[in-house]
């Protein structure tokens, strides 16, 4: 558990300023935060997408077929 081990660096007055982590776990840190990174992403395309087509159904903007979604890609 030692291993596991923060350590906190204090002002003069003992106010934390930063805490020092192991570098396992920062990389843990690193590849949990990119997922919750992506997963972000990917809900704000599909928000976009339901609100694009919300619009696109309430005719309040054009649609694309799937000739024109094809070609652009």
């Amino acid at each position: 558990m030692a291993a596991q081990a923060l350590h906190y660096l204090t002002d003069e007055a003992g106010k934390p300023e930063a805490v020092v982590i192991p570098i396992a776990r920062w990389r843990e840190l690193e590849v949990y935060y990119a997922q919750l990174r992506r997963r972000g992403e990917v809900l704000e395309g599909m928000q976009s997408a339901l609100l694009e087509a919300r619009a696109i159904g309430a005719g309040e903007q054009p649609g694309e077929d799937l000739h024109d979604f094809l070609n652009a890609l």
